[in-house]
């Protein structure tokens, strides 16, 4: 099984971490595959994780790694651009949300088999680590978020200047404050997943669940739907603004970098 993808299941659909709302925000939507397992499965559940895993890699090359390499060609060409216009930088972020959701979606059938097959002390090992993972998020949005931010960009382009660096800060600041409206969705979905899992819910009502959780706004509040519209139209422009500014240097490395999870992707394909 694959890092890539065992990361991307796990991560993205398994342990629900609002990916989707990450990749937005930290502009590094192929970064959330690389994040570890979240589940302690048995060798039996772990030996069907590894067949599922390996169909969809087949599934994937076929059908949807010519679609991401296409998004990747036009990201380079964004970031060689001294001069993009702002509509073609939205609709990168556009893009690479769809494709980030189509493979989520691809992936619901698996997880939903997989979690329904844990039993009960697997559940509440669980709940352990989506409680961890929702004060983790939590703290880190409180704490430090600029300086999160800042360091996500410079992996990307390396050192950062000034005017760069006050542009991140206020794109950061002027994000509205959602945290408490969040935590209690969040605990909330938890707790009726958790419910789900316990009870023994059919295979479609878990995929419906997850669906709705990990893909569709409306399954938030009014509140948490603003903030999402917020924070797609805040940082299209700030990354637009980004781009603009980039010295050639800062061009090359992100090209660079983007040419990394080109290659890794390549070498998954030819497994």
């Amino acid at each position: 099984m694959t890092r890539t993808l065992t990361a991307l299941l796990l991560t993205l659909t398994l342990a629900a971490c609002s990916r989707v709302e990450l990749a937005y925000e930290n502009a590094d939507w192929l970064g959330a595959w690389r994040v570890g397992s979240y589940l302690e499965l048995d060798r039996e559940q772990r030996g069907r994780l590894r067949e599922g895993m390996a169909a969809y890699q087949a599934f994937h090359r076929n059908h949807r790694l010519p679609t991401l390499n296409g998004q990747l060609d036009t990201v380079e060409a964004l970031i060689a651009d001294p001069d993009p216009a702002r509509a073609d930088v939205e609709q990168v972020f556009v893009d690479s949300e769809q494709i980030l959701r189509t493979t989520v979606s691809d992936m619901i059938p698996l997880a939903a088999e997989i979690l329904r097959d844990l039993d009960a002390a697997q559940i509440d090992a669980l709940e352990g680590t989506l409680a961890e993972g929702r004060e983790d998020y939590l703290d880190r949005m409180a704490n430090g978020r600029e300086a999160q931010v800042i360091e996500r960009t410079e992996s990307w382009v390396g050192t950062l200047t000034e005017a760069q660096t006050q542009t991140l800060e206020g794109c950061v600041a002027d994000m509205p404050d959602v945290a408490n409206e969040w935590s209690a969705w969040r605990q909330q979905t938890e707790e009726d997943f958790l419910a789900l899992l316990r009870d023994d819910a059919p295979q479609e009502k878990v995929e419906d669940f997850l669906q709705a959780w990990l893909l569709e706004d409306e399954a938030r509040s009014p509140a948490l739907q603003d903030y999402r519209a917020t924070s797609r139209a805040l940082w299209g422009r700030c990354t637009h603004t980004l781009i603009t500014s980039l010295t050639p240097d800062q061009r090359n490395s992100a090209r660079e970098r983007l040419a990394g999870y080109r290659g890794d992707l390549e070498t998954v394909a030819a497994r």
